[in-house]
């Protein structure tokens, strides 16, 4: 994959000035918020600090030179995550080609996340993009569900043999466990991380409300009493005043197919009613209908999709593919 002649390159973000990065960083995260994927605190100052010292990699063109756009990400071990952010189509794939030569040299896998174009634009970049050997593409779907009175009437007493705890009575190692198997060679596995210690760092920023003010009263585990085994729980957090969002839903692979991911949705839809929220959230994998038709059945409708880019360093391959 080559840029087209001429094309102006991005800059590093460490020539970019605070001002600039900060208006920049904004205006990211007005459209993950206008989009229900931001409700963090205030992340914004502190990338913005990190991309001008160097500590985060990222590119960018100033707002000056008009739309402006921004390509940041982070890289953890063999894995990296990243976003880029433009209304310009061209200079969308020019971000994207910087982002992705960047962050992959050191990764073996990058997931990429868009914002800022059309739905048309924004495919025919995702297009170019999976020329790259080793590239996919990765849908989520928003699902969104109004809570109602009768919600209160579901059961608040688990299965037989099954006992509920506050979900921060569990240890972050047995929570961050049974994440990993949940998700296990899923492709929400490839976008977490896929290994235990990795679902617990992003578990750490959730109870830390780094993923917005973390619901203890609307979050909760289900375990076996004979013998004592974790075997479930859901994970709620705060969006706004009038909304909330799964973040994680978990079941033990063994205990599937028994209704304790119905009793762990039921529940917290029941203990959002009494805490005064109006709707709640939750993302969904397009490929997991399983997951997608129960939603459906459960009262959630899908409101928007997004589009994750994958890039996994293809076998036998050594270094990235490199645009010139």
């Amino acid at each position: 994959m080559t840029r087209p002649p001429g094309a102006e390159r991005p800059r590093l973000a460490t020539a970019a000035s605070t001002d600039d990065l900060l208006e920049l960083l904004q205006t990211v995260r007005r459209e993950l918020v206008l989009r229900g994927e931001d409700f963090q605190g205030s992340w914004v100052e502190k990338a913005a600090e990190d991309l001008r010292a160097g500590r985060q990699p990222g590119w960018f063109y100033s707002p000056s030179k008009g739309t402006g756009g921004l390509a940041f990400g982070n890289v953890r071990g063999s894995r990296a995550w990243g976003h880029v952010h433009s209304t310009d189509e061209s200079d969308s794939v020019q971000l994207s080609l910087a982002l992705l030569d960047g962050l992959g040299s050191p990764a073996t896998t990058v997931n990429v996340g868009f914002t800022g174009l059309t739905v048309d634009a924004e495919r025919r970049l995702l297009s170019t993009l999976t020329a790259r050997p080793g590239a996919t593409v990765i849908e989520r779907f928003c699902m969104v569900r109004t809570l109602r009175p009768g919600d209160t009437d579901a059961p608040s007493v688990p299965p037989a043999g099954l006992e509920r705890v506050p979900a921060r009575d569990i240890t972050l190692a047995a929570l961050a466990d049974l994440d990993w198997r949940a998700f296990r060679g899923s492709v929400d596995d490839q976008l977490v991380g896929g290994d235990p210690e990795e679902y617990s760092r992003v578990l750490t920023g959730l109870l830390g409300n780094a993923l917005g003010l973390f619901l203890d009263a609307a979050s909760t585990a289900l375990i076996e009493t004979e013998p004592t085994r974790l075997i479930g729980g859901i994970l709620t957090a705060e969006v706004s005043a009038r909304e909330a969002v799964f973040v994680d839903i978990m079941v033990d692979p063994e205990r599937r197919q028994k209704g304790y991911g119905r009793f762990l949705l039921r529940w917290a839809l029941r203990a959002l009613v009494g805490l005064g929220y109006e709707k709640v959230r939750l993302w969904v994998t397009a490929v997991n209908l399983p997951a997608v038709r129960f939603y459906e059945a459960e009262g959630f409708r899908r409101v928007a999709t997004t589009s994750i880019y994958r890039w996994e360093r293809p076998v036998g391959e050594p270094q990235p593919q490199r645009s010139r």
